[in-house]
């Protein structure tokens, strides 16, 4: 436990952030394999009919029960890595800001270019946080009828202005 903790204070910031983006991506698998795992269980209880035993009901209740409560800690997982992320790139970006400041040479429109790029992981991991979380299927590849659909009626793309 000790090396552990020895370890994890011997990390630069720019590897705690690499280390929480990687917990903030598994985060994001957990909690959508969680509702993934809610919207079966609520198809089940949906699909409870008259004839459903008592039985059957229970199973299906303690199935959402379950699934709900996963999607609690990977909801709770995910809130917790998000911070850390957000964290760690305001750490990043204090340490570029104390590097400016050492720097007397440098202009204000240096150090303004400079810490410029140092700051869009800071925002990007504060819109990260402050958003939803958002699961996307990736094993799905574009087909020619999706693409038909999202040109829109007849094959025409929306965005094409042709003049008569």
């Amino acid at each position: 436990m000790v090396m552990a903790l020895t370890l994890a204070a011997c990390q630069s910031p720019a590897e705690k952030a690499v280390e929480d983006e990687v917990k903030v991506a598994a985060g994001v698998e957990a909690v959508c394999a969680a509702r993934a795992d809610v919207d079966a269980a609520m198809a089940a209880v949906a699909a409870l009919t008259p004839e459903s035993t008592v039985g059957d009901a229970e199973k299906a209740g303690e199935r959402l029960r379950a699934a709900l409560a996963k999607l609690d800690g990977a909801e709770g997982e995910l809130s917790k890595a998000e911070v850390k992320e957000y964290r760690d790139q305001v750490a990043l970006f204090q340490e570029e800001l104390e590097k400016v400041r050492k720097d007397k040479a440098l202009t204000l429109k240096e150090a303004s270019e400079q810490l410029q790029g140092k700051v869009a992981p800071v925002v990007a991991a504060r819109a990260q946080l402050a958003s939803a979380t958002v699961c996307v299927e990736m094993d799905e590849a574009p087909t020619a009828d999706k693409k038909a659909d999202a040109d829109g009626p007849e094959g025409t793309n929306d965005t094409d202005q042709t003049a008569n």
